[in-house]
């Protein structure tokens, strides 16, 4: 061995010993945990709805340190509204937390400041013997949580995050702690921020997306249409006599009547597709992405759901009915949200001058185009 090599070896066992090499590989591993905690927040906070934050903040744990269960519950802004995103093993599940154990950890953590909660995880046995609330039996039978996280935001708690055991079955180490505190921290100020989006574009009454929000989201599939070619339509629906029911059953009953029809919209609509409280008992709806073929049968299925509602009030059914109008569009010069609007309304108004509960779609033809040509020439 010469010289040089034995120098080496004799630097390489003195910082062995005095542990400066063991100290180099923990802040190697450190700096590991920390670029991939920066990579997954800079794609976090670049999600704008809830569904989407989540969806991607599971994965990360599916692929860092998988939980059994993650369950998130927040109050929505302005409603006496709770929302649930339940995750078992990782996929979406309907399971609902009931509100009494929810408003029983909500007042709990109320008592604290934000800079208290501020990056805190809590132990569900701490919490537990806390509070000693029989209120949380179902939670603990049902999810068996391990940690239980504040989401803390602007004006304090407004929600709470619910962390089970791991998979594997081994215990949460510290650096998974760290990385857990950190996204969360993010994640509470990007949910709250994306809830009162979310309200701020949603009618209060029905929880359907505004008129203003609408127009926005056809305008959008106008510019679709014009840059990739795709086809879209526009549906416009009125409830059949809605007067009758204020006058018949009372304003409460109308009211009622408006959130289960939208409710029902909801349901039968794609998730990508946009529904509207147009104004009063008018709704619109805009099917992205639709085939010519497909528009009347889409506009069938809306109109025979409501037929179907069965709505209730007081023991008494109540037959609810709608009249829809439908134009479909393609990338068609010079067309205007006004001027799909216009026909989609026009559509809606010979469904209800030929007998109501009906359906009526025009297609764009020749006489569209004239139309459409005619103004831009005006326009000029």
């Amino acid at each position: 061995m010469n010289d040089f090599s034995a120098g080496n070896l004799e630097k390489y066992d003195y910082l062995q010993q005095t542990g400066i090499l063991a100290s180099l590989e923990n802040l190697k591993r450190e700096n590991r945990e920390l670029k991939r905690t920066v990579r997954d927040i800079s794609s976090l906070i670049s999600f704008t709805d809830i569904d989407s934050m989540l969806d991607y903040l599971i994965g990360q744990f599916l692929d860092y340190f998988m939980p059994q269960s993650v369950l998130f519950v927040v109050k929505i802004p302005r409603k006496e509204e709770l929302r649930q995103f339940f995750y078992q093993r990782m996929t979406r599940s309907n399971y609902r937390l009931p509100a009494g154990s929810f408003e029983t950890l909500f007042k709990y953590f109320s008592g604290f400041t934000p800079s208290e909660l501020y990056g805190k995880t809590f132990s569900s046995d701490e919490i537990r013997s806390e509070l000693d609330s029989s209120v949380l039996d179902t939670l603990y039978s049902d999810l068996k949580p391990k940690f239980i996280i504040p989401l803390v935001g602007i004006g304090g708690v407004y929600g709470i995050s619910i962390i089970s055991e791991r998979i594997v079955g081994n215990d949460y180490s510290a650096a998974e702690l760290d990385y857990m505190h950190r996204m969360f921290s993010v994640l509470s100020v990007t949910m709250q921020n994306g809830l009162h989006y979310e309200s701020s574009i949603s009618d209060p009454k029905t929880g359907l997306y505004t008129c203003d929000y609408f127009f926005t989201r056809l305008a959008n599939s106008i510019a679709a249409s014009r840059r990739y070619g795709r086809t879209s339509a526009m549906l416009m629906l009125d409830i059949d006599h809605f007067k009758r029911f204020n006058d018949t059953y009372g304003h409460l009953v109308g009211d009622k009547v408006l959130i289960a029809l939208s409710e029902t919209l909801k349901r039968v609509v794609r998730a990508g597709d946009c529904v509207a409280r147009f104004g009063g008992e008018e709704f619109s709806v805009l099917l992205s992405e639709c085939r010519r073929d497909n528009v009347f049968p889409v506009a069938e299925r809306i109109r025979k759901a409501v037929e179907n509602m069965n709505f209730q009030d007081k023991g008494q059914v109540i037959p609810v009915t709608v009249s829809i109008g439908g134009f479909f569009f393609s990338d068609m010069p010079n067309i205007t949200p006004d001027y799909i609007t216009s026909r989609a309304d026009k559509a809606l108004y010979y469904s209800k001058e030929h007998g109501r509960n009906r359906t009526t779609v025009f297609m764009p033809g020749l006489l569209d185009r004239a139309n459409l040509e005619l103004n831009q020439e005006q326009t000029d």
